[in-house]
């Protein structure tokens, strides 16, 4: 009994010695704890990252001692990383101990999701914590459903709004500009290169606001984007006839011009004597697209022959209206024959197409419409056509002196009156705007009179 009191009170004072020893250490670590606790070394510093690409986060702390470091997502309220263990599942995350201070959290492949503050904490009591803050950036992108589609169709005259909404981070802006960098047409005074804003507002549109308008979304996060949209402008044709009135000699070859402007695209072809004109050896037909609703339809008649001359209908219709315009084509020798007649004493060895030259004139007069009537000659490639060189001067110089010389012929004596004076001696006043061949035949024609 006596053996069995002992061996308790032998194990009391074991007991005893290690509380006392507990104690005087906790005593110690209390002493001690205010001046060897964790600290950082400097702020977790913010980061921007694209979608797409990688993040990093760096913790520096000193003196950590027995403590653990550990990373945590406020805003998903998740706990990451402690100390070199990856604790979330995601594995996108991973962290590395780069020396005895630095703890680096990684994320990979970044997703808008990760987003927020980032807290680097220390497991010491109070807790101590840095925060950091991840900004995740993202390129623009063009929202199709609340933009307009790829086509937007309205009537001439009528009102259209373009829309286009984008997103990103930042907040991407939205300008508009022309495709073919022509300016956007508001009204009469207001035209402008490049309009800010979501949408584009067009009034009392034309044909020549038809074209495509980019929609350019960019918040300064590459790559910018844009979104075409295609305007089309619906109206019925209109005819235009460059020359409306053509001279040429049989056995020539003439070009026939039509201009059209419709959309949608008419359908355009030419008519003789009520018949549709088609391809063959003798008629060629060309048609030329310049824009969206401008259209050349050209028509050569080979080897003119006496069934060729007269009028030809330039017919073009769309689903919106139909329009026409005439040519009329003449013989040129039928104004050699009446010049023949009224001038008996010209030279014979004077060509043909320089007598009509002269008698040509007053068939501007008497045409009453005010057309241009072009006289071809043939050029190197033996097709006539209204740009022949010849006459392009001639017929720059208008109507009006052409008539003047009309009203100057009313009999074959004194048909130079006007132009010429002098009892001493012959005088040669030019008339302004007549050729060099047509003053060297009056000034023939006028000698021819005088030694008579």
């Amino acid at each position: 009994m006596a053996a069995s009191l002992s061996k308790v009170q032998q194990l009391s004072k074991v007991f005893v010695f290690l509380q006392v020893l507990w104690t005087a250490h906790c005593a110690t670590v209390a002493g001690t704890e205010p001046t060897n606790l964790p600290r950082f070394l400097v702020p977790v510093s913010n980061y921007t990252a694209a979608v797409g690409k990688s993040a990093v986060l760096k913790c520096q702390v000193t003196n950590l001692s027995i403590y653990k470091v550990a990373w945590f997502h406020m805003d998903r309220k998740m706990l990451l990383t402690i100390h070199t263990t990856v604790v979330t599942r995601i594995p996108r995350f991973s962290v590395t101990r780069d020396d005895e201070t630095t703890w680096t959290l990684h994320i990979h492949a970044v997703t808008r999701e990760d987003k927020g503050q980032y807290m680097c904490q220390i497991n010491t009591e109070p807790m101590l914590k840095e925060i950091g803050y991840l900004d995740v950036v993202v390129p623009p992108v063009i929202v199709d459903s609340l933009s307009s589609g790829s086509s937007v169709v309205v009537q001439e005259n009528g009102n259209v709004t373009l829309t286009c909404q984008a997103e990103g981070n930042p907040e991407p802006s939205i300008s508009w500009m022309r495709e073919d960098q022509k300016h956007i047409t508001f009204n009469k005074r207001r035209k402008v290169q490049k309009h800010e804003g979501s949408t584009l507002v067009l009034k009392k549109v034309s044909r020549r606001d038809m074209g495509a308008y980019l929609c350019i979304a960019s918040n300064r996060v590459p790559p910018t984007v844009s979104k075409r949209i295609e305007l089309k402008v619906q109206f019925a044709p209109i005819v235009l006839l460059p020359n409306q009135l053509m001279s040429a000699p049989r056995g020539s070859s003439v070009g026939l011009e039509c201009k059209t402007e419709a959309y949608p695209r008419a359908v355009t072809f030419w008519k003789h004597n009520d018949t549709m004109v088609m391809s063959t050896h003798k008629y060629k037909l060309q048609e030329i697209h310049h824009d969206d609703y401008t259209t050349t339809v050209k028509l050569i008649i080979n080897k003119l022959d006496k069934n060729d001359f007269g009028k030809y209908l330039c017919y073009s219709r769309n689903s919106f209206g139909e329009n026409d315009g005439t040519v009329e084509l003449h013989e040129l020798n039928a104004d050699l024959n009446r010049g023949e007649k009224s001038n008996p004493k010209i030279n014979n060895n004077i060509e043909a197409e320089e007598i009509n030259l002269i008698n040509h004139y007053p068939l501007e007069r008497e045409g009453g419409r005010g057309q241009s009537h072009v006289i071809l000659d043939r050029d190197d490639s033996g097709i006539i056509g209204p740009d022949n060189n010849n006459m392009k001067n001639e017929i720059s110089k208008g109507v009006e002196q052409k008539s003047q010389l009309g009203h100057e012929r009313p009999g074959h004596n004194n048909i130079f009156t006007s132009i010429m004076s002098g009892s001493d001696g012959v005088s040669v006043t030019p008339v302004r705007g007549l050729p060099v061949l047509t003053l060297a035949l009056l000034s023939a024609l006028y000698y021819s009179q005088i030694t008579r």
